[in-house]
């Protein structure tokens, strides 16, 4: 057991990996989005752009970059703003009593969103090297 939380605590910190795992569900859902099978739900597509932006960085060599850096602090901080937002629009129909529980499953917005963003905060874990220990 402790051998497979090894591996899968180092796949998780593997910017490669990661980057390559979100960009297929990117392509996934952004696949799924223009053949028109789902709603068109213009959060969903922000967040999925921010998602594709940071995957995409997260496989290059030069992720580290100051110009990557900065993108990724732009993007990602857009798509957790939309995230949040989406998340909260949701929480106000709880608190309003208009929220439809019986319709909570895995495709649920909600829920998308804030898987969408964990994902996004992993990501700029990642490009920020957060997982390294300081040099002071």
């Amino acid at each position: 057991m402790n051998k497979i939380m090894s591996l899968l605590g180092s796949a998780l910190l593997n910017r490669r990996i990661v980057g390559a795992a979100i960009l297929a569900v990117v392509l996934f859902t952004l696949a799924v989005d223009l053949a028109g099978l789902v709603f068109p739900c213009p959060y969903c597509r922000v967040q999925r752009f921010a998602l594709g932006v940071l995957a995409l960085i997260l496989m290059l060599k030069s992720y580290d970059a100051l110009w990557s850096r900065y993108i990724a602090a732009v993007v990602g901080m857009m798509g957790l703003v939309v995230g949040i937002s989406q998340n909260f629009n949701h929480i106000k129909k709880i608190n309003n009593g208009s929220f439809d529980w019986s319709a909570l499953w895995i495709g649920h917005p909600w829920i998308l969103s804030g898987l969408a963003i964990l994902a996004l905060t992993w990501q700029l874990f990642l490009i920020f090297d957060v997982d390294r220990r300081s040099a002071r």
